[in-house]
């Protein structure tokens, strides 16, 4: 069987046309023998239009099928099965490459694809045969990244044919794909080498910055982490964390660059001509490296002076300076979404947790997140309003990843226990806490509540029921997911 990528490509963007929905109401599906389909085949039957890979998601099957293309309705109506939750045994190797490829396309925190239970056994047998198209390999690749399958992507880079029919275009995508998804430096060079260099509309200096951090992946060069530390500290915008040059050098064991890092960035932080919300990522990135080079007292430095900053940093970015004392500082840290905040998240990852909160500006789900990554029960009425949404789309995940079912149940009930913020909480993210924690009955119950108030929302009523139907499908997985054996990422 043949699919081609790019003519799937093309049906992703199409959104189904408006249809009639009748005098249905959502509330009646929670009557019917399968809620989940009655709720999904009345979105798609409102007027709003939805992208291919939301109907995948939802597993509406029907509505996929139509939407798809005629050389790829196959792949699609697998895909949709799939996600709705159907088994995928009878499938062929090809056909559960494309599956996995669409899959790729689907979005991670909204439908949980690849990674979840329900694409989990078409690896098996999509690794049978060989894959022939270089767009569907790199496709692969990256679903096999996300689906935490290292070893699979090693492989499907390593046997990538560099003398394949590929336009100059694919060569430098796939140079760019095996450098920094599988850190095979090797093949990247080769693909580069072998007409990639000649794409245009291509960096090629950032793909060979990509093979220089891969180099550093597999052991330290001191020519290839002079680029690359010259590359970080060119770049001079940047969100908190230390990214992928940075990681490069830590991998490496990198020291003297680390602290080279670290010491040209607190330089630059003490610019008075930078936004103070930089120069907190300045000393934030700074302190990052110290610690990763093994001076923590310097780590500590930095975060201190760069914490001295937040209260301002925060401020512009919340125009708070204009109504100053109107919230606390840990509402306008969450606020500011964590921006401006994070030598003080610094403060608290270095073991200084009492200075940290002493600044004041440690947003809650921060400090849920670095107690949950150190392996200490967090505490969840550090979750709360305002924002209580937001929060929970970051701390989930984590909690999903960890398998963290006694945390999860906690944090339930913290919310149970808070009316406003179970209301502001979204339903997606409570049925996916129900299912972390093995709860179904709970999971069911939110579900129903969710659909009974689809019928009093106007606008995005459609909208809002094809994502309660990914995140029921979702939630759904995880219940299904083994739990004998729980483990940290």
């Amino acid at each position: 069987m043949t699919l081609l990528v790019p003519i799937l490509a093309l049906a992703l963007a199409q959104p189904v046309g408006p249809q009639s929905a009748g005098s249905r109401t959502y509330a009646a599906c929670t009557a019917t023998p399968e809620p989940v389909v009655c709720v999904a085949d009345l979105a798609v039957a409102g007027d709003r239009g939805f992208e291919l890979t939301d109907l995948i998601a939802a597993g509406a099957v029907a509505a996929a099928r139509r939407q798809a293309p005629a050389r790829g309705r196959r792949i699609v109506e697998l895909a949709a099965r799939i996600a709705a939750g159907d088994g995928h045994e009878d499938l062929s190797p090809v056909e559960a490459q494309h599956v996995l490829g669409l899959f790729s396309d689907v979005s991670f925190y909204d439908s949980g694809l690849p990674e979840d239970a329900r694409a989990s056994g078409l690896w098996d047998i999509a690794m049978r045969e060989p894959v022939g198209d270089i767009e569907l390999r790199w496709m692969l690749v990256e679903a096999a990244v996300r689906s935490n399958r290292d070893d699979l992507a090693l492989q499907l880079v390593g046997e990538a044919p560099v003398d394949g029919p590929w336009s100059d275009d694919a060569r430098a995508t796939f140079a760019s794909i095996a450098a920094h998804y599988a850190y095979d430096w090797r093949v990247a060079e080769a693909f580069l080498a072998s007409g990639g260099d000649r794409a245009e509309g291509y960096s090629n200096s950032a793909i060979r910055i990509g093979i220089d951090q891969a180099r550093l992946h597999g052991g330290y060069e001191r020519e290839a982490a002079a680029r690359v530390l010259a590359a970080v500290l060119a770049e001079d915008a940047r969100l908190p964390g230390p990214g992928d040059g940075p990681e490069a050098l830590k991998a490496a064991g990198a020291t003297d660059e680390l602290r080279a890092l670290g010491a040209a960035l607190v330089s630059r932080g003490r610019a008075p001509d930078r936004s103070p919300e930089d120069r907190t990522d300045d000393y934030g990135l700074a302190s990052w490296a110290y610690e990763a080079a093994g001076d923590r007292e310097m780590a500590l430095s930095a975060a201190r002076e760069g914490a001295a900053l937040t209260p301002l940093a925060v401020a512009e970015r919340t125009y708070l300076h204009a109504n100053p004392g109107s919230v606390s500082p840990s509402e306008a840290a969450e606020m500011a979404n964590g921006f401006g905040t994070w030598p003080v998240q610094r403060l608290y990852e270095l073991g200084a947790r009492d200075e940290a909160l002493g600044v004041g500006f440690l947003a809650g789900r921060d400090r849920y997140l670095a107690e949950l990554e150190a392996d200490v029960t967090p505490d969840p009425s550090w979750l709360a309003k305002p924002g209580i949404n937001y929060q929970l789309k970051l701390v989930v995940p984590a909690l999903q990843r960890r398998r963290a079912a006694s945390d999860a149940r906690a944090l339930l009930l913290r919310l149970q226990a808070a009316p406003a913020d179970w209301a502001s909480a979204g339903a997606e993210e409570l049925m996916m806490l129900a299912a972390i924690a093995g709860d179904d009955r709970q999971a069911e119950a939110i579900f129903d509540d969710a659909v009974r108030d689809l019928d009093e929302s106007e606008d995005m009523a459609t909208w809002a029921a094809l994502q309660l139907v990914i995140g029921r499908r979702a939630a759904d997985a995880e219940l299904r997911r083994d739990r004998t054996n729980p483990q940290s990422p």
